[in-house]
């Protein structure tokens, strides 16, 4: 870090990244500023004084180079983060504490402090004391476990495996899901790891190939099948050079030096929901980028308790048509995602996380698990987000689209073991138990496919384009389209009836064509304040939402709620409903 440029530009950013706590991993003012607490009070006056800023010791902090001392920054900038452990040296934190996402380690492997070497060698209290709290980890359904340290093991640069075989072993043993590091002036970011038969352990000086769970090189991984290593010493001092030549510079996909393209400056950003892990690196303007995803099954959650409050259920005047007479559906609830990736949920329909988005992306789709307990939000390059008990099986391949293509829905199978991604070209991509019925990617298509949903067999499924265009593959049936007719606006959606027999398209504007299915109604004839971007089914009619998050509902089931009121910053996309 230091205190020159920058790490003034680092720290400015990280203030307006919207992080809720950030990792600095040894090494804090490398003497640029003294005494230690004018570091403090240098990162204080870019952050704030209340920002949990936690650190753990390095090499610069242990008083043998004479620039800085631990014990001192630890209590200039003190835990906020509730420390199980030395803070500053060896600890670990639950986060956020009610209900942890992520347990994070800060240790300090191989160093020396007054009460000596902090060794973490196989069998040592702090080998076992930290085995133990991630197998706690684990036992307690936390869904993601981090562990932080300045020193490095494998590397391409200039260090060594300060920290110890036996503890980077251990970790990628247990299959932690990140090993955060610094040291390296420069960024690495490694493949995924795993320990097996072909690899009992991790070699260092060489190529581990052999101990590869995955190569990272569609920037998607798996979770659980062993961590990724994160060097990141980019926030503040000169770079150092990479070595691409280097015996173990193949265990990384990606490499940045001051010899390399772009050297560039900045920090990594990581954002957590239960089934979901995505990485930024920030940067300072060089030109440097890099991005993850970590992505799979999170631990079962509690069984459901009262929906959280929403916006309030009255409708605002002109929002929601009268609903059809009928008998009352005993789930009523719905869901909207914005362009931002924030779930807003009504009724019934539980909030379990926003989507953690990529840069340059937006969801296009929110599909509800099979018990209403989670849901699946794809982003418009095909990465998947999966909450509560919404299964994560993959995400779009990106190098199986064609220039300009862009995902543009999910469908998940009846089992939930499973689901269909959709593109705008009509391509069709099947993960778990969903099978391939065909798609329209070798078709020339009048407009961009927008829609799709599966029949209720899961044996086949519709797509529908913004011409109104319908293409019907497996057990779904062909009722009719307007795809040889002009339209006053584009068509949103498809939604099939609720007897399985027909369906109904709407239009941004509003206009509902009903193919087999009864008419209950349109908006095609008013005025809106924002076009319509979705519909969904909902009792025995459909529910109709626009772009300012207004609900339209032409069906027996109450009116829930909406945002038409008080509009979102940005856009909703889609809308799903429970039931």
């Amino acid at each position: 870090m230091g205190a020159g440029p920058e790490a003034v530009t680092t720290l400015t950013n990280l203030a307006g990244a919207g992080t809720d706590f950030y990792l600095h991993l040894g090494d804090a003012s490398y003497g640029q500023i003294k005494p230690d607490s004018a570091w403090c009070d240098f990162v204080k006056s870019k952050v704030g004084a209340t920002f949990p800023y936690e650190l753990v010791a390095g090499g610069h902090d242990g008083g043998r180079l004479h620039d800085g001392l631990i014990d001192n920054f630890a209590a200039c900038l003190p835990d906020h983060l509730s420390a199980n452990g030395t803070y500053g040296k060896d600890y670990y934190f639950d986060y956020p504490a009610g209900a942890p996402l992520a347990r994070v380690f800060m240790i300090s492997p191989g160093e020396t402090f007054a009460d000596g070497i902090h060794d973490y060698s196989a069998g040592t209290p702090r080998a076992t004391w930290l085995s133990d709290a991630i197998d706690s980890a684990r036992g307690s359904n936390i869904p993601w476990v981090v562990v932080g340290l300045a020193w490095d093991c494998i590397t391409a640069g200039e260090k060594h495996c300060e920290i110890g075989a036996d503890l980077f072993n251990m970790l990628v043993a247990k299959r932690v899901d990140l090993i955060l590091q610094g040291h390296e002036h420069g960024y690495e970011r490694s493949k995924q790891l795993a320990l097996g038969a072909s690899c009992p352990a991790v070699p260092l000086n060489a190529d581990g190939a052999a101990c590869v769970a995955d190569d990272g090189s569609h920037g998607s991984f798996t979770k659980g099948a062993g961590p990724i290593v994160v060097i990141s010493g980019t926030s503040g001092v000169a770079l150092r050079p990479m070595f691409p030549a280097d015996p173990e510079a193949p265990d990384f996909v990606k490499l940045m030096g001051s010899n390399t393209a772009n050297p560039d400056h900045g920090f990594m950003k990581y954002t957590v929901a239960a089934g979901q892990l995505t990485a930024q690196f920030v940067s300072n303007g060089g030109g440097f980028g890099d991005s993850f995803t970590i992505a799979g099954n999170p631990p079962v959650p509690p069984a459901p308790g009262p929906a959280s409050p929403g916006p309030p259920a009255t409708a605002p005047p002109g929002t929601s048509p009268p609903p059809v007479a009928g008998a009352p559906n005993t789930r009523s609830g719905y869901w909207m995602v914005g362009a931002d990736g924030k779930v807003y949920p009504f009724g019934d329909a539980r909030s379990l996380g926003d989507a953690p988005l990529l840069p340059g992306t937006e969801p296009v789709h929110l599909e509800p698990s099979p018990s209403n307990n989670g849901y699946w939000i794809p982003d418009s390059a095909g990465h998947v987000f999966a909450m509560g008990d919404a299964r994560w099986l993959g995400n779009a391949d990106s190098s199986k689209l064609a220039a300009g293509e862009k995902v543009t829905s999910l469908s998940a199978t009846r089992s939930g073991q499973g689901y269909w991604i959709f593109t705008s070209k009509g391509r069709v991509l099947p993960f778990g138990d969903a099978a391939f019925y065909g798609d329209m990617s070798a078709v020339r298509l009048n407009g961009p496919v927008v829609g799709s949903i599966a029949t209720a067999s899961g044996k086949g499924y519709y797509m529908v384009a913004s011409d109104g265009g319908i293409f019907s593959f497996g057990d779904a049936r062909f009722y009719g389209s307007m795809g040889n007719t002009r339209l006053n606006a584009p068509v949103q959606s498809l939604v099939p009836d609720g007897d399985g027999v027909g369906y109904w398209l709407v239009a941004s504007d509003g206009g509902i064509f009903a193919f087999d299915a009864p008419f209950r109604g349109s908006m095609g004839s008013n005025k809106l304040n924002k076009p319509i971007t979705g519909m969904v089914r909902y009792g025995n009619g459909y529910l109709m939402v626009g772009e300012d998050g207004g609900i339209f509902n032409f069906s027996d089931r109450p009116f829930a709620g909406s945002l038409g009121a008080n509009p979102p910053t940005r856009p909703i996309v889609s809308v799903a409903a429970t039931g």
